[in-house]
Parts: structure tokens; C-alpha cells; sequence
């Protein structure tokens, strides 16, 4: 039987899981078309992109 804490951080993980993909997703689409952007957008999107697979590696580990 999971404790109470336990429990919530598999559901916190779980919760923050799908809106992280889908923001790594979209960051990543966006970079397809890196030729069309200008250089700062391109190094916001990637600056996402690494940032939601860092929190995805967080969420993942813990």
C-alpha cells in the first residue's frame, strides 16, 4: 500500500507529464521551420526544448 506522499507525487508527476510533452512537442515543431524564424525566436524555442526535457528527466527520476 503507497502512502499518502507517495501518492501525491505520482500524481503530481504524472499530472505535469502531459503538458510537459505537449510543450516539448510544440517547441520542436516550431523548430522545423527554423529557417523561416529569426535568430532569437529560434534560440527561445530551444531554450524551451531544453529546459522541458531537463524537467522531463526530473520528473522521470523522482
Amino acid at each position: 500500500m503507497r502512502s499518502q506522499p507517495d501518492e501525491q507525487v505520482r500524481k503530481l508527476r504524472h499530472d505535469l507529464s502531459n503538458p510537459l510533452a505537449a510543450m516539448l512537442a510544440e517547441a520542436q515543431l516550431l523548430l522545423l521551420k527554423a529557417d523561416s524564424l529569426d535568430a532569437e525566436t529560434v534560440r527561445s524555442l530551444r531554450e524551451i526544448e531544453s529546459l522541458a526535457r531537463r524537467m522531463r528527466e526530473i520528473l522521470q527520476s523522482s
